[in-house]
């Protein structure tokens, strides 16, 4: 072969080039941005428009309607989906994966901003945002504690001092404070208002033209002058004047409690039970997640020193402890691989001299693959770093066939200079085969779009490159390496191996010489293995992408209807007690508004605990269910891949039900289907997200008698939400920090009657005379699927697989709703299908490239059906070994299928390539094959024991993040195994069946002579 002759005769050349790859890998290596996993761009932009005190029926017909009517016709939109909550309305836009984020982000805008006329005036302007991609979670949060100051001052000492230290870090890109913030509290007495004939709304004229801030010319015309009449202290707060009827005025004082305090109105925040303050930091998508956390622990060590001595502040969440211990996990396993692939090697060879040449190309491919990933802009994460565990036993295979054959020619006699010559142009051809055939496997994921493209092009390029690399190493170095190291009359340890390994191929050949002439027993094998595949297959438990345990918990508590915050916040510290008790949790942190209560628990890392998230979550459900009039969602917080699931469900299935109905029918028909799925007992959780029954009331204003009255509707709404509910439009600063004023009144009023307005003439006015008011029941929030009403309704079945669930719980929603209800599933679900239909098509493409690449290079058509029977022999042993140790098919399975694929066929390769070049020679067939199997005999197991061999730690791993990593190692090593074995007896009888077919068409006895 030209090319490796080149470098046998210009060995500097070799040496240089392959020490360049390794400095240019080792440059690359410092360079690479480090990640968790490949940066997930998702074509996802949610548009936010706030309606103060708004219902959510209100919103929908107001806000969201509006907004959905010009935003629908928007190039590349896949889905639409809105939520309409009290005052609020969310819109989710979902566009097709080949969509430009710019180009979408550009055309919401402008859909946005040509439906700002139609959206009532007291509507805030809408905020739109591309979708971060985030767990919902804060990758850290710091709890900050003092035993002095309040916990408003604590809040406002927190945001002016420490929030800007954090977010000043590279790679954090936001920094948030939790806490009570704090509030000035002005709580009007009614009766003093009637005495003096003030308006409420005369209050907030009063505070809006407080805060005037004017230009008043120049001093000396130099300097500028500026009139400021802003409230400063408690005390402007209380001599605020406020004008009464007759044209005088009272301070605010004489009318009103002002006080300066914690607002625990709408949010509390608790660490390990007690009140406290969180500061949640979150890092961008491209920082390197544990410098973020080296340089947030580093400037909480500094920040700590200048501290007051009352206040402390320690790490109580870091989500970059997991991937740390995930990445210290593969870096031993790379270190495993290694030493398990040199002593097989080792044991082969029994010479030190000789395991060095195939050894020499592992670091060599592996930083030689950096180039690659940095070529494409492409990062050092999990998938990356789960490609070089993968690539150690890969690497090797092409530097030890060259080996192999060389040493064999020294053996019988040749000089090891001749012996390279003549090896390397023996094999060289099935070197490029096997090289550019694994390469090709991989080729089709360069065309699959969405969130699964994304992540395992990172993982094929990384494998793919490091092998291109060692195909060009055993092609440059290792015949070079052999000329110079090895000698004619080589030494090795314990030669007995030697004839132990004669003895086991004359039995091989034996064995096979019977077997390979008998078509009935090829073909039965191989029907029994492809429907073994198939039963297997359809036997094993299907999901999108294995949970990795990270140890993280979720409770969510829903508010009930009409509760107040104070009873919800005692049903929570009711179910902290019991998780107190809890051994494996390390801390707590509890969120509590008027939506519900959620608690996030970080547990013990892997190595102190003995029990795994999910169970955990099992064993804690019975304790919390001893609490009365308390129904809590548990769940643990075990990840997926990036875009693939839904990160923080609580149920494993969640099933989107739409219809253009009206939402009363929909609670009505998904309250019957809810009802039949609790009644047969195969579900431990059925919820859905649809309330009508919340309490309210609509307010009926006799617009003719206003008008009399010389009174405007905004006094009347104004003096009802001051009474009812408190007013937090208004805003003071401190410090630079805006804060609320909560204008509220000292008594709940039972009905409008209680409550006075003053027409102009100061004449007052109960508002039982000009307004009715209705109890009704209000939507919690309106749900929409593509414009229509929808809701969503949360399984958790008790057993059986996602794939039979799914499948079960659809036919009962089917039988249940009405035909033309429409079902669509959301998390778990969407992302498996999704997932299943592009692996299937990922797996069908791989062949259908691998069969191109073979055929390209044999120059035939029916070779490469040889080389791939290898396929399905090899699947079976995957999912065999699958299957009896309780493994699930996901992607990382799938995906160790797909490079499978690639591997066995490179024992094809070495048979068929040896084989035609034995006929090619003028042997006869069977003698062709059977000397191909003889010859090719120690390359094949080697290169299998040095590929099972580096999957082992895969498959072993129980480690941090081992879920992903045991599936792919379980089906290298069981179809590797499996496959190998039946390929040394099965494809030789496949060969000799198709070669003599050919050898009989007159159609294919062109494709011999070429």
């Amino acid at each position: 072969m030209k090319f490796a002759d080149y470098f046998l005769k210009n060995p500097v050349s070799a040496i240089v080039l392959n020490s360049l790859l390794v400095i240019l890998g080792m440059l690359c290596l410092f360079q690479l941005p480090l990640c968790e996993y490949p940066d997930v761009s998702l074509p996802v932009i949610n548009v936010s428009t706030y309606y103060p005190n708004a219902s959510a029926p209100l919103v929908e017909s107001s806000v969201t309607n509006v907004l959905e009517e010009h935003l629908a016709g928007i190039e590349g939109l896949e889905t639409i989906t809105s939520r309409s909550n009290a005052g609020s309305s969310q819109i989710t836009l979902n566009f097709l994966p080949v969509t430009s984020m710019d180009k979408a982000f550009n055309a919401v805008q402008e859909a946005v901003s040509n439906s700002k006329g139609l959206l009532p005036p007291e509507v805030k302007i809408p905020f739109i945002e591309k979708q971060k991609k985030n767990t919902g979670l804060p990758f850290i949060a710091i709890a900050v504690e003092s035993n002095k100051e309040s916990f408003g001052e604590l809040t406002h000492f927190t945001t002016l001092n420490l929030k800007n230290q954090f977010r000043s870090i590279p790679g954090v890109s936001s920094v948030e404070v939790w806490g009570q913030p704090l509030s000035y509290q002005i709580t009007l007495s009614p009766e003093k208002l009637y005495n003096y004939g003030i308006n409420t709304s005369n209050i907030f004229e009063a505070l809006i033209s407080s805060k005037i801030a004017l230009p008043a010319g120049s001093y000396q015309n130099k300097i500028p002058v500026t009139l400021q009449t802003e409230l400063k202290t408690l005390e402007d707060y209380e001599d605020l004047r406020i004008s009464t009827r007759g044209n005088s005025s009272v301070p605010l004082k004489a009318i009103a409690k002002i006080t300066l305090e914690n607002d625990q109105s709408t949010s509390r925040t608790r660490v390990n039970g007690n009140p406290g303050v969180v500061i949640s930091i979150n890092k961008a998508n491209d920082a390197n997640p544990l410098e973020v956390s080296r340089e947030v622990t580093k400037m909480l060590q500094q920040l700590q020193e200048s501290l007051p001595s009352s206040i402390k502040a320690q790490i109580i969440l870091d989500q970059s402890e997991f991937i740390q211990s995930s990445l210290k996990n593969i870096k031993k396993a790379i270190s495993e691989a290694i030493f398990l692939v040199v002593l097989i090697v080792f044991l082969f060879l029994r010479n030190f001299r000789a395991t060095l040449i195939p050894i020499i190309t592992i670091p060599i491919s592996l930083l030689g693959a950096l180039l690659f990933l940095r070529l494409f802009h492409y990062s050092l994460n999990l998938m990356t770093l789960l490609a070089m565990i993968l690539a150690i036993g890969l690497v090797v295979d092409d530097a030890i066939v060259v080996l192999e054959n060389i040493w064999r020619h020294i053996e019988e006699g040749i000089a090891p200079i001749k012996a390279a010559y003549k090896g390397v142009k023996e094999i060289g051809f099935a070197i490029i085969s096997m090289t550019v055939t694994l390469a090709s496997v991989y080729l089709p994921i360069v065309f699959i779009n969405g969130v699964l493209g994304q992540i395992f092009i990172e993982f094929a390029v990384a494998l793919a490159g490091s092998v291109l690399i060692s195909g060009l190493v055993a092609l440059t170095l290792s015949p070079l390496m052999c000329a110079k190291l090895l000698q004619m009359k080589e030494n090795t340890i314990w030669p007995q191996f030697d004839n132990k390994f004669a003895v086991l191929t004359t039995k091989y050949v034996s064995s096979l010489e019977k077997i390979a002439g008998r078509k009935k027993i090829v073909l039965s094998v191989l029907f029994l293995s492809s429907f073994l595949s198939y039963e297997l297959y359809s036997l094993i438990p299907q999901e999108s992408a294995p949970k990795e345990d990270r140890g993280l918990m979720g409770l969510y508590l829903p508010s009930l209807s009409g509760e107040k915050l104070d009873d919800l916040d005692k049903k929570i510290n009711a179910m902290e007690d019991k998780l107190h008790s809890i051994p494996e949790i390390q801390n707590r942190l509890t969120f509590i508004g008027d939506w519900g209560g959620t608690t996030i628990m970080p547990l013990k890392p892997h190595s102190q605990r003995h029990r795994s998230t999910s169970q955990v979550v099992e064993d804690t459900r019975p304790k919390l269910a001893q609490l009365p009039s308390v129904d809590p969602q548990l769940w643990s917080w075990d990840f997926g891949l990036p875009g693939t699931d839904a990160l923080n469900n609580q149920s494993e299935l969640s099933l989107n039900i739409t219809t253009t109905e009206d939402f009363s029918r929909l609670l009505e028909h998904t309250n019957t289907l809810k009802m039949k799925l609790e009644e047969s007992g195969k579900y431990t959780y059925v919820e859905h997200e649809l309330r009508l029954d919340n309490i309210g009331y609509t307010i009926q204003i006799d617009q003719d008698q206003l008008a009399k009255l010389g009174l405007t509707t905004t006094q009347v709404a104004k003096t009802i939400e001051v009474f009812f509910s408190g007013d937090k439009s208004q805003t003071f600063e401190k410090d630079g920090i805006n804060y609320n004023i909560n204008v509220k009144g000292n008594v709940n009023p039972w009905s409008v009657d209680e409550l006075y307005v003053f027409t102009p003439q100061g004449k007052p006015v109960s508002l039982g005379a000009i307004c009715k008011m209705i109890p009704e029941t209000m939507p919690e929030a309106l749900t929409h699927y593509q414009q229509q009403h929808s809701t969503t309704l949360h399984v958790q079945p008790k057993a059986g697989t996602l794939a039979s669930a799914s499948v079960d719980l659809f036919h009962i929603a089917k039988s249940i709703l009405p035909p033309y209800y429409k079902l669509s599933w959301n998390g778990s679900v969407k992302s498996f299908q999704e997932s299943q239909h592009t692996m299937q098509l990922l797996i069908l493409l791989s062949l259908i490239f691998i069969y191109a690449a073979l055929s390209i290079q044999f120059s035939s058509f029916l070779d490469p059906l040889i080389i791939l029977i290898t396929v399905p022999l090899a699947s079976t042993g995957a999912l065999l070994l699958l299957y009896v140790f309780g493994q699930t098919l996901n992607i990382y399975s799938q995906i160790g299928l797909v490079t499978l694929i690639g591997l066995i066929s490179k024992h094809g390769i070495l048979l068929v390539e040896f084989a035609n070049q034995q006929i090619q020679s003028g042997v006869s067939l069977k003698k062709a094959i059977l000397a191909a199997a003889k010859i090719r005999l120690r390359p094949i197991l080697m290169t299998t024991g040095a590929m099972v061999f580096g999957a082992l730690p895969l498959a072993l791993s129980h480690d941090a993040g081992y879920e992903g990593r045991r599936a792919i190692g379980m089906v290298l090593i069981g179809g590797l195994c499996w496959g190998t074995l039946f390929t040394l007896y099965i494809l030789p009888g496949v060969y000799l069946m198709i070669t003599s077919l050919k050898k009989n068409r007159s159609w294919a006895r062109s494709e011999l002579e070429v």
